[in-house]
């Protein structure tokens, strides 16, 4: 839609109809005819007529026949003309074919020259020079014709347009302009707008090929045409976006340029033509700018386009939010029927007592008493489940249907309790559903919000990195470098689907890092389909060193699990889940927390909607009870801030500055209630700090002691893996003797400085 909209008026423009559109072309025509290169060459005229488009060959015809009259003098005015009728007529015959006017053009031109060679009007050079621009015509001719062909894939700046650019540029140079270079003025503020729209690399191709065209037209403008390309690139690379920061580097370009000036005559004009291409520049309204055919918004240029997938991720966590509220609005709701034991009541009524004979004494004359016989009876049912013939209440002793009675209330009360146990397992699945949706409802949000987070892409590095893998056989599909808010180095790089070793992984990283001039960790390699990523990021200022022990209270199962790893963000993470008791269900608990959580924060989950999830899995798992308390420390490797999130835990240990402490906090396990009741907490790192997550096993005498030997462990220089052995032993020490013993676990986590 917003391209749509720039590009409208471009498209009002267009549409003032066929007859500016002919004039266009006509004044095209003359000004390509007057153009000359080598010292009197005019090729462009025939080439246009060549290689123009059947609606405004004719149009063009008509301007390059006057332009031939006006500007050349009469003798070379009429040996093109000859030329040019020629060539009309081949194409007016073949319009779809080019080498039947070509050579009818080329040929009349050579034709001529020979006549005037033969009859010694013309010597060696003319007739070489006559050969030269039958061959010129002729490039120039079929450029133009497969350009106008098919339309160029990408990129801004057609083959056609360019082509005619710089023939026309070479026309502007045979106008009278009372020393100014009109091709100059042109240039410059063609230059100037590509730079302001951030296009480098089509900037780089108009400024050069435009400087080339000068120089062929006057090679006393070949220093004009530098200093105009060297001006424009400048601004194109430093301040796209920015008039007054382009106009700025343009100018000192141009200060170069007149020093390189032969003379100071063409100096000067140059200085008036540069300032008449600037002052065309800012005329230029924004409106104009932004419609330029094929160009992007220069803010937009900054920053990945990911709003579609930003907007899309958003939806699609509203739509979830938005199914959980219904879902529970719709079964707050409903009626409740049969969730009291009078249900039971009003069966037996219903199923036995509506034939009796004796129902009006029973319910309403004794209402009063059979009713607090049948109350009388509850305890018996919810006892037993049935009732038997002398467990009937003396209430019932003037009924004369006790056996139905003792059958009837057995089966209601079944069907009662049936029903609340069905409405207890709803109720138990509807939450389960609802908090799942909004746990992933939650984590999407955070997803959108980190992918709309906005990148600044590094052009001169994207190309580069993308030359790296097409020269090993990878040719990318899709290839990105830039930097974040905080700018830190992001590069993606897509190819076809390729299996990659680890030392292949360390090859390209290193001769990544030697493109994008920043230390890089080992990339992220994600295969989707026939797809394979490379993900590089910029190696982080930390480093984390883990160490882990554990000591299980029953050979071959252990309750406790521990993940140790780092995401691809650029966080560690330490996690520690404790299933509830010990042997072989409280490791299924464990090993199920510990595992989905760290998948969870593998993907990007925060710690918050990760343990949502777990605490649904937990609750689905079986129909028993399953719990498991969870740990959990993120730290950002970036900056040494640390996260952490505690369901039902121990303390954590936390030395800094080789002081340690205990952090403590209250919350209850996941897979309990419905909801999680966890606590968030952050604390700030540095280089040589622990963190300790310990199970319940090795808090027999309390967290003191392990804050003691966590000191002497630092102090005594010992390795995270050496602290959790030495740790997990001694808790072990501690704990013989105990009635009922516990799994004993450890998990260290020291920050050390990885970049200098």
């Amino acid at each position: 839609m917003g391209e749509k909209l720039r590009l409208l008026p471009l498209r009002r423009l267009a549409g003032w109809g066929p007859g500016l559109q002919q004039l266009a072309s006509g004044a095209l025509g003359a000004l390509m005819a007057a153009g000359s290169v080598f010292g009197g060459l005019h090729p462009f005229g025939l080439a246009l007529l060549m290689g123009a488009g059947t609606a405004r060959l004719w149009a063009a015809g008509a301007g390059v026949l006057a332009g031939y009259l006006i500007f050349l003098p009469l003798a070379d005015g009429l040996r093109y003309l000859a030329a040019a009728a020629v060539v009309l007529a081949g194409r007016a015959m073949f319009p779809k074919q080019f080498w039947p006017a070509a050579a009818g053009g080329c040929g009349t031109l050579l034709a001529v020259q020979l006549m005037l060679a033969v009859s010694g009007l013309a010597g060696p050079p003319q007739s070489v020079a006559a050969v030269g621009d039958a061959a010129l015509a002729a490039a120039w001719g079929w450029g133009l014709f497969r350009a106008g062909a098919r339309a160029r894939r990408g990129g801004p700046l057609g083959a056609e347009s360019l082509l005619l650019c710089c023939a026309g540029l070479c026309g502007l140079q045979q106008l009278p302009a009372m020393g100014l270079q009109p091709g100059v003025v042109v240039l410059a503020a063609g230059g100037l707008a590509l730079a302001f729209r951030g296009r480098l690399r089509d900037c780089a191709i108009f400024c050069l090929c435009g400087a080339g065209a000068l120089a062929a037209a006057d090679p006393d403008l070949c220093f004009a045409g530098l200093a105009v390309a060297v001006g424009c690139l400048a601004a194109a690379y430093f301040t796209p976006g920015e008039r007054l920061g382009c106009a700025t580097l343009f100018l000192a370009g141009g200060l170069l340029g007149v020093l390189a000036a032969p003379q100071s005559s063409l100096a000067v004009g140059f200085l008036g033509s540069a300032a008449l291409g600037e002052a065309a520049f800012f005329a230029l309204p924004a409106r104009l700018l932004a419609a330029l055919p094929g160009q992007t918004d220069p803010a937009a240029a900054q920053r990945p386009r990911v709003a579609g997938a930003v907007s899309q991720l958003e939806s699609v966590a509203s739509a979830l939010t938005g199914i959980a509220d219904t879902v529970n609005q719709v079964y707050e709701t409903l009626p409740r029927r049969g969730e009291s034991y009078n249900w039971v009541v009003d069966y037996v009524a219903e199923e036995l007592c509506r034939t009796c004979g004796s129902r009006e004494r029973c319910w309403v004359q004794d209402y009063s008493t059979t009713m607090d016989g049948f109350y009388r009876l509850k305890p018996i049912l919810e006892q037993q489940g049935r009732a038997a013939l002398e467990q009937l209440p003396g209430q019932f002793c003037r009924c004369i249907h006790p056996t139905e009675l003792c059958s009837c209330s057995s089966r209601g009360y079944a069907l009662y309790r049936g029903r609340r146990e069905s409405r207890v397992k709803a109720g138990a699945m509807r939450a389960a559903l609802t908090e799942q949706y909004s746990a992933m409802a939650q984590a999407l949000s955070q997803m959108a919000g980190q992918l709309g987070q906005s990148i600044a892409p590094d052009v001169g590095k994207t190309e580069q990195l993308g030359r790296l893998f097409a020269s090993i056989g990878l040719e990318p599909l899709e290839c990105q470098a830039g930097f974040d808010a905080a700018g830190r180095l992001r590069a993606g790089v897509t190819v076809s689907r390729t299996p990659f070793s680890q030392q292949e992984l360390s090859e390209i990283t290193e001769e990544a890092q030697r493109i994008l001039h920043r230390p890089l960790t080992l990339p992220r390699v994600d295969h989707c389909r026939a797809v394979t990523t490379i993900t590089f990021s910029e190696q982080p200022l930390y480093f984390p060193r883990y160490g882990l022990a554990a000591r299980p209270a029953k050979a071959g199962a252990c309750g406790d699990a521990v993940e140790q790893f780092c995401d691809c963000f650029g966080n560690a993470h330490l996690l520690l889940c404790d299933g509830m008791g010990v042997g072989r269900p409280a490791a299924i608990d464990g090993t199920l927390a510990a595992t989905l959580a760290a998948r969870l924060l593998k993907a990007g989950f925060g710690a918050q909607s990760a343990a949502r999830l777990v605490n649904v899995a937990l609750a689905l798992k079986s129909d028993e009870e399953s719990a498991a308390t969870m740990d959990l420390v993120t730290v950002d490797l970036y900056t040494g801030r640390a996260s952490l999130f505690k369901a039902g835990a121990c303390p954590t240990l936390l030395l800094r500055g080789g002081k340690a402490q205990a952090l403590e906090g209250s919350s209850l396990p996941v897979g309990i209630l419905e909801q999680v009741v966890g606590q968030q907490d952050s604390v700030a790192l540095n280089e040589g700090d622990w963190v300790v997550l310990v199970s319940d096993g090795a808090l027999t005498d309390g967290s003191g002691w392990l804050c003691q030997q966590l000191e002497l462990c630092a102090a005594s220089g010992s390795t995270p893996q050496q602290t959790a052995e030495l740790l997990a032993d001694m808790a072990l020490k501690r704990a013989e003797g105990r009635r009922r013993p516990d799994d004993i676990s450890v998990a260290v986590l020291r920050l050390e400085r990885a970049v200098d």
